[in-house]
């Protein structure tokens, strides 16, 4: 393999999976980065050969950055390794001659409401929805479309400013909260416009996919298991979904694909999240990156073998990107979530998971003396355990015996 010169704008959370496989295969790998502290905050101090800082929420700066660098007219590829700057990325690479995905694409896929917009145009199984700005017009949007709702930020992400709303009392005291919320990841600013949503019945899964062209060359989907209302924590993903037909696993499938192509994303990875209700699938959002929450860098490989970022990478490059994979096992991740608000005394239950032959791996990051609370969103959460089994429902079961056996004493 030829090595080749790949900068990744702000990698993060799972961002951090395409710098480590970049530097895996070989590459020589650039961060653009707001902060030369973002490695070791995030885990990649080890794999990346030149930082470069800039304010990666404007693509100018951006631009910049790369153009005063000894890499300007250089790089074989410019890849967005956050959510947040997606779009930005898209408009630079796109400025210098690079593949890309198309900027609409990207702007559309981070703010919601122009996804919504564009899954009405287009014919995609959508909810009822309204922009809003004031309490005023947030009380005429619940009446139209009627409780129970969900309101949101536009342009955020892990569930942070996400309510559930059923009562006007809870309009009032969470559009509050949510008007004072200013600022997300990485100084990027929350939008002063919101989202009343139509609040959808049923179970929840993502569909992680990559197009060629339009066409679907891979897809499974997740099954996910969210927290008690009024929250939206995601607490387990177990791919592939151990609880579909083979029709209603197609059919969450189509109308992901439809999603994306009312966007405009006909290439690349992607990660799109839906609920099956009475009707059918519905849309919950969609991501023109591969999926978080461990499910790509983890759950992917140990269940068919796939390399998302690999594959991203190669198609960044304009490299021809075939993918052949096979079902080899089921896999889960269960996060541990705390059920009160306090100080922790103990955690109990830790030595369970050094004896089981089924674990992939663990992350417990509490400990006695820390003060945790009931989620209220993925930040909340305080560790992880991955486990595999021959089916779906065997790895969920042996992930959440072990979760539950873990115990927060206080």
């Amino acid at each position: 393999m030829v090595k080749k010169i790949v900068a990744f704008v702000e990698p993060s959370f799972y961002g951090v999976g395409f710098v480590k496989t970049a530097f895996e295969m070989g590459h020589y790998v650039i961060a653009i980065v707001s902060s030369e502290n973002n490695p070791v905050i995030y885990g990649y101090e080890n794999y990346f050969h030149v930082l470069i800082t800039a304010d990666i929420r404007e693509s100018q700066s951006v631009l910049n950055a790369i153009k005063d660098s000894v890499f300007n007219r250089k790089l074989d590829a410019l890849i967005p390794a956050t959510d947040f700057a997606s779009h930005i990325t898209a408009k630079v690479a796109s400025e210098m001659g690079l593949v890309s995905i198309p900027y609409e694409a990207a702007f559309k896929a981070r703010n919601k409401d122009l996804a919504r917009k564009a899954f009405i145009q287009k014919g995609v199984p959508s909810v009822k929805f309204k922009l809003v700005k004031s309490l005023e017009e947030a009380k005429e949007a619940v009446l139209n479309i009627g409780l129970p709702i969900v309101l949101k930020p536009t342009n955020c992400a892990s569930s942070q400013g996400v309510y559930f709303i059923n009562s006007m009392e809870d309009l009032c005291s969470s559009l509050t909260e949510l008007i004072a919320f200013k600022e997300t990841y990485m100084g990027f600013q929350v939008r002063d416009e919101f989202l009343i949503e139509e609040y959808i019945h049923g179970p929840e899964y993502s569909v992680e996919v990559f197009l060629k062209s339009g066409e679907a060359i891979f897809s499974a989907v997740t099954e996910k298991i969210t927290s008690p209302l009024p929250f939206f924590v995601e607490e387990a993903h177990t791919l592939p979904a151990g609880t579909l037909t083979i029709e209603e696993e197609k059919k969450l499938i189509s109308t992901a694909i439809m999603a994306l192509d009312s966007i405009g994303l006909e290439n690349g990875p992607a990660h799109v999240e839906l609920k099956y209700s009475e009707t059918g699938p519905i849309i919950i959002e969609v991501n023109g990156r591969p999926g978080g929450d461990r499910i790509s860098t983890d759950l992917l490989i140990q269940s068919y073998n796939f390399n998302i970022f690999e594959a991203t990478i190669s198609y960044y490059l304009n490299e021809e990107v075939n993918i052949n994979v096979t079902y080899e096992k089921a896999s889960t991740i269960a996060y541990l979530t705390s059920k009160k608000n306090g100080t922790v005394k103990a955690v109990k239950g830790l030595t369970k998971l050094e004896e089981e032959p089924n674990i992939i791996k663990y992350n417990i990051n509490v400990k006695e003396g820390d003060c945790v609370k009931i989620p209220e969103s993925s930040d909340d959460r305080l560790g992880y355990i991955i486990t595999k089994g021959k089916t779906p429902a065997e790895s969920k079961k042996i992930a959440f015996s072990l979760m539950n056996n873990l115990r927060l004493e206080f």
